[in-house]
């Protein structure tokens, strides 16, 4: 269905275009993009400044901004005409009626699609040309690939994707199709079958039951042009026989000759002369009629209720039986437009009763069927059941029928394995078209039996059969969502829920289609760029369409999603907060608790890798019951939880985190959401221990700590985490050598990062390279702290750990350096000091390494230099005494030589 993106010129609109319309500078307006698949036009200007109107093949963009028309339509003049999309291009200047200027955009056939949004961001208008059938075309270009490089299917047997799955109706072919095996329940594992790409658990993943709809009761006629003359039209009289028959024929000739003002006095004067009750049925009759083909002449479409009642009357006392049947046709046809469907069922009642009387079999089947309809609208299940078993029912209607409404009130009572069993044991006699409700109840009930590939087959059927039905809408929804849950070609994916989107006739559809396509592009798509973001716009549901609570569940859950996605944990956060969770199903409650906990965590890990110890103990407390407790274990994160309580000294904290994990570490542990991979993923009781450890080296119960780093090996022989503790309390017991050679295990046998603490990193580097340095490996000394300080240069910069870290390191590889006292030293001394000092201002090394600069500036022979940094040593107020005592005794020792040479 054609969308139309119209909007029209509110007060509100023209005052900001008189505001807009000031003079300005524009720079670029409008930016073309051509794609293979569609035009995309950006044009960059306020929200405001632009209304866009769609009439038929032209699209009509108005402004009131003088300054941004000239601009776009310069630019618009000198862009290459894109004919496959595009005809012409008018340009309307403002007139003397209005000020409004247009461009008016003629669309190349009634083919062409335009879709437009605008980003805020951005500040732009976004307008998408397409064709119809690109987005077909492009499938069948992904099948072909997929032809190429066969598949393997889940049985383990090579087959193309179009074996796996039958194609969308668009791609229909006309020959048999051969049947689609059942597939087992998704497990909880979801293979990945499509590389970066978050499984569909990941996205708009809350799933509900679509609504069961009957068998639909076809009535012949419009009513809008028809009268209930159409069934019974009114016979001439034989007028010859007597004045009272002639006087029946003037009215009735009046009648056709639409004068019904003489008609209603010539049956005025008839009853005087005859009496009130003669011939009152066909009089009524006349009027009744009269009074609908009235209304049809003059343009009210609606009969009225005064006719309405007449023809009932009529209907109830008449012994003119075609006359009857043909009221009650037109009034049957008249409740069920007009969704009256208490009062329909009376007429049905009415109409089977009478048509039995007479022996009217056919018409007994139509007024069944219509008695069996209106119990189904008025959701009257169990009585339509209990007709449908009726052996006289079963008699006058067709057994399709009948199947069709047992499997209607199956599918309504949530009898699904009924509904397709029904289906099952019948469906070899079923003629093309099959019924709609038949082939969409059908695939309802497979599609929440999770049996996805069979319902795949029946909605393609459906929407293949019957695709003007609103319920295709529906049809290919389900489609796209089968595919998306059975992780089918991404690329296929996409294009079914553009289909979805692109042809659905009804807006709740549109909606679901709009929030789960952008879920997929945009948030469980890994690697996201600009053109995927764009997407997001789909979740700005029209506030006009009145969402379902379903509808709005699933719109919260992907808008909180999107935040997880971008890493924005503190606004996830905020929103998670603003949704009423408690109203919710306990399942449904669980999914946002789930997203919560990972939400937490993102928070967690964050402070705690800038060292912020206490924000990390703070947002345990908060949201530990709200979220953490609500889910599976988490040992990563009670693991950094509880350093953090060590780190901030908060031991009956840690005694109370360490006692619950140790009881959650004996149940499973959370694999389902994991957003933010974990750091590090090591055994549960591994973790506890190594906390254990971390408490005694705290408490310097050495022994202790000694003893927890076996019972880590006991566990895990090849614990590499071992080393490090091992080099800390060696250290802390002064046993350099000891401690050095632990460190280097560690680095060494390290496969990837372990410690993300700065402050922690930063304490083992200063402890391994002061151990060297007591050990007096100066050389070895200097090339580990050349090398730490290039490999960390970028992480963590602004952490004052690691900063202090790689401030002490710089001065002592520099004190090495100026101790080795040659003139390769001096020459490597003087620029390494002075990027030093340039990367550390104000350190309190500032001193020293002046007064070893000009040492080394002497020995480069620049005396000059080093003597007026020796000056302003001695000027310098905050420079040591110790150090200015040197700094003379060189200016001295200089002088000297000076005097020597």
């Amino acid at each position: 269905m054609r969308k139309k993106f119209i909007k029209f010129l509110t007060l509100t609109q023209l005052i900001l275009g008189i505001v807009f319309s000031c003079p300005e500078t524009f720079a670029e307006v409008i930016r073309e993009e051509n794609a293979s698949t569609h035009l995309r036009w950006n044009v960059f200007t306020a929200k405001e400044n632009i209304v866009v109107e769609k009439r038929g093949e032209r699209v009509l963009l108005k402004t009131l901004n003088t300054g941004f028309y000239n601009e776009a339509k310069k630019e618009l003049q000198s862009l290459k005409k894109n004919s496959k999309y595009i005809k012409s291009l008018k340009f309307q200047e403002p007139n003397g009626e209005n000020n409004v200027s247009t461009i008016e955009i003629a669309l190349a056939g009634d083919d062409v699609e335009v879709f437009n949004f605008y980003r805020e961001r951005e500040q732009k208008h976004v307008f998408d040309f397409w064709k119809e059938g690109t987005d077909e075309q492009t499938f069948k270009d992904l099948e072909k690939q997929a032809k190429k490089k066969k598949t393997a299917s889940s049985d383990g047997k090579v087959t193309t994707a179009k074996e796996k799955v039958k194609n969308p109706p668009f791609l229909k072919k006309t020959e048999e199709k051969k049947e689609v095996a059942p597939t087992e329940k998704l497990v909880e594992k979801v293979i990945d079958k499509n590389p970066g790409f978050r499984d569909f658990r990941y996205g708009a993943s809350f799933i509900w039951n679509y609504e069961s709809f009957g068998p639909e009761l076809v009535i012949s006629f419009d009513l809008r042009t028809k009268t209930p003359e159409h069934f019974y039209p009114i016979q001439n009289r034989e007028y010859s026989k007597s004045e009272k028959e002639a006087h029946l024929q003037l009215a009735i000739n009046l009648f056709r000759k639409k004068k019904y003002g003489l008609m209603y006095k010539s049956i005025k004067l008839y009853q005087e002369k005859y009496g009130a009750d003669e011939e009152v049925d066909l009089l009524e009759y006349l009027k009744a009629n009269a009074i609908l083909r009235d209304n049809i002449n003059g343009g009210n479409l609606e009969p009225i209720k005064m006719a309405i009642n007449m023809l009932s009357s009529i209907a109830g006392r008449t012994k003119n039986y075609d006359m009857q049947k043909a009221i009650y046709k037109y009034l049957f046809a008249y409740h069920k437009k007009n969704n009256e469907y208490v009062e329909s069922l009376t007429i049905a009642k009415r109409f089977y009763v009478s048509s039995k009387e007479n022996f009217d079999y056919e018409e007994s089947q139509y007024a069944a069927d219509a008695i069996i309809f209106n119990l189904a609208k008025l959701n009257q299940v169990e009585k339509v059941s209990e007709v449908i078993k009726e052996k006289t029912i079963r008699k006058i209607i067709s057994k399709s029928k009948l199947m069709a409404y047992e499997i209607y009130v199956n599918h309504k009572l949530g009898d699904i394995d009924k509904v397709i069993s029904i289906y099952e044991s019948n469906k070899a006699g079923l003629a093309k078209p099959v019924a709609p409700s038949i082939l969409f109840n059908v695939a309802e009930a497979y599609f929440q039996k999770a049996k996805y590939k069979i319902a795949i087959k029946l909605f393609d059927d459906f929407i293949t059969q019957h695709s003007y039905h609103t319920h295709s809408s529906h049809a290919r929804l389900r489609l796209a969502l089968a595919f998306d849950i059975l992780e089918k070609d991404i690329n296929q994916t996409i294009v079914l829920y553009k289909n979805a989107i692109n042809r659905s006739q009804d807006s709740l559809i549109s909606a679901e289609a709009r929030i789960r396509y952008a879920a997929l592009r945009s948030i469980r798509k890994i690697d996201l760029k600009e053109e995927d973001l764009e997407n997001r716009a789909f979740l700005n549901i029209d506030e006009n369409i009145n969402l379902t609570l379903d509808h709005k569940k699933l719109l919260w859950l992907t808008r909180l999603r999107s935040y997880i996605a971008d890493g924005q944990y503190e606004s996830a956060m905020t929103y998670l907060a603003a949704l009423p969770l408690t109203s919710f199903k306990p399942v449904e409650r669980r999914v946002f608790q789930a997203d919560g906990a990972e939400i937490v965590y993102g928070i967690i890990q964050k402070e705690f890798e800038n060292s912020e110890y206490s924000k990390v103990v703070r947002e345990w407390n908060k949201f530990k019951n709200t979220y953490v407790s609500k889910v599976a274990n988490d040992a990563y994160m009670n693991f950094i939880v509880g350093q953090s309580y060590l780190h901030l000294g908060l031991y009956d904290g840690f005694e109370k985190l360490f006692g619950d994990f140790k009881a959650l570490s004996k149940t499973p542990e959370r694999t389902f959401p994991i957003w933010i991979p974990r750091r590090r993923t090591d055994n549960n009781d591994e973790m506890i221990y190594e906390l254990g450890v971390i408490k005694d080296i705290k408490l310097k119960n050495w022994d202790l700590a000694r003893r927890g780093l076996q019972q880590i090996i006991n566990i895990n022989n090849r614990s590499n985490q071992v080393h490090y503790y091992s080099g800390l309390i060696d250290y802390a017991q002064k046993d350099y050598k000891a401690s050095a050679m632990s460190f280097e295990r560690f680095l060494s046998s390290q496969k990837k990062q372990t410690i993300f603490d700065p402050m922690e990193l930063a304490g083992m580097i200063n402890k391994y390279t002061d151990a060297l340095y007591q050990l007096g490996k100066f050389d070895k000394f200097q090339k580990v702290t050349e090398a730490i300080l290039s490999d960390t240069s970028n992480y963590a910069p602004n952490n004052p750990f690691m900063k202090s870290m790689r401030e002490r390191l710089g001065y002592l590889n520099i004190e090495i350096i100026a101790g080795k006292n040659s003139d390769k030293s001096s020459l490597l001394l003087e620029p390494r000091i002075k990027e030093f000092l340039k990367l550390y201002p104000g350190t309190d090394y500032t001193g020293r390494c002046t007064y070893l600069l000009g040492m080394a500036l002497a020995k480069n022979k620049k005396p000059q230099e080093a003597k007026a940094l020796f000056e302003k040593i001695l000027q310098d107020n905050e420079t040591p005494a110790s150090i200015k005592e040197l700094v003379r005794s060189e200016l001295s020792l200089m002088a000297i030589k000076e005097r020597t040479i």
